[in-house]
């Protein structure tokens, strides 16, 4: 079986014939191990495709999120200042509006129109061109809350829950618009069959789970519906902790969650097992990034055993690694393919 059927049957809440075993995000490892620059690669859509190429063939994902490390980018184009000369993940460096009072001032279509989101759109269907049969490939982008934060400011947007809560509104419905049209743009291409929508403001860590039920599940359940219309998949992302709000991913009803280390696996198998695929989740720090292969095996057999021998699980790492994480120590990740399962 191709690495693209191993993850496909685990996103369908089945137990495939060995263990899949992925990396997500991990865009700035990518870039810097390419000896490349974000800033050079927004502006060649050939180069960029390569980037995330060389890594499905060096490192052998079952799941491949491209557009890792470029989720910043949309936001850019709508007129917010961004640091983006090296390898690091480009940062942005304001705000694109200073107040909700400007969402009118948002121009959604020439946003879409830039060249360097032309250009993101087009390095997808290359990659997918490339690589797309043999593994599974989403699109990995901000979630609607994140956007939201990225346009007016994380504080800006957490304090507008409780000041201004049907302003914030306005500006995470158009948050959901530019996600959904960048990635309708980029689900055309038949080899690639979902999305990832990536949500770290809708943490546990930030907000409580009765916001994340007003401000958060609402506009992901938008973009799953639109996703399913289409016949595609999806994954969510949330960093931290996740745990009170599993059973609303649930109702959110996407096909995979990808949580960190700070959700316990058994928790998450009783609430999500077979009927979402759980993605997960070896810590990207700690011995993945400062320990040994062995190390790093040892802690990756301790996620198996935490999930036990039930379907719908993919083995990774629970958020972004740093560029810094040892080549072998993910090698070591990825050799549990040839392991059993719990």
């Amino acid at each position: 079986m191709t690495n693209k059927q191993i993850a496909l049957m685990a996103l369908e809440g089945r137990r495939p014939p060995r263990l899949p075993v992925t990396l997500v995000a991990g865009g700035s490892w990518y870039v810097h191990h390419a000896g490349q620059s974000f800033a050079a690669l927004k502006n060649d859509p050939a180069a960029l495709a390569e980037v995330f190429v060389r890594a499905f063939r060096d490192l052998g994902h079952d799941m491949l999120w491209t557009g890792a490390g470029l989720l910043n980018y949309p936001v850019h184009c709508l007129g917010a200042p961004i640091q983006d000369q090296g390898s690091d993940s480009p940062a942005l460096l304001g705000a694109a509006i200073s107040d909700l009072g400007e969402l009118g001032s948002l121009d959604l279509e020439a946003a879409l129109a830039h060249p360097v989101l032309r250009n993101i759109i087009l390095s997808h269907h290359l990659v997918a061109d490339a690589i797309g049969q043999e593994t599974l490939i989403l699109p990995t982008g901000w979630g609607p809350l994140t956007t939201a934060g990225r346009i007016l400011g994380l504080e800006a947007v957490l304090m507008a829950m409780v000041e201004e809560p049907q302003a914030l509104h306005g500006l995470l419905a158009f948050s959901t618009e530019l996600i959904w049209e960048l990635n309708r743009r980029i689900l055309a291409h038949p080899d690639i069959p979902g999305l990832n929508l990536s949500d770290p403001a809708a943490s546990g860590d930030l907000i409580s789970p009765e916001s994340f039920r007003e401000f958060a599940a609402p506009y992901l359940a938008e973009l799953v519906g639109r996703a399913r219309a289409l016949g595609k998949r999806s994954m969510i992302h949330i960093c931290g902790d996740a745990s009170r709000v599993l059973e609303d991913i649930l109702a959110l009803g996407p096909d995979g969650f990808s949580l960190e280390a700070k959700v316990e696996l058994g928790l998450a198998r009783r609430v999500l097992g077979g009927r979402v695929c759980v993605v997960g989740n070896l810590s990207p720090t700690g011995v993945f990034l400062s320990g040994g292969p062995e190390e790093v095996r040892r802690e990756a057999q301790a996620c198996v055993q935490a999930w036990g021998d039930g379907p719908g699980f993919m083995l990774s790492v629970g958020c972004d690694f740093p560029r810094e994480v040892p080549l072998e120590n993910i090698q070591a990740l990825m050799s549990m393919k040839d392991g059993a399962y719990a």
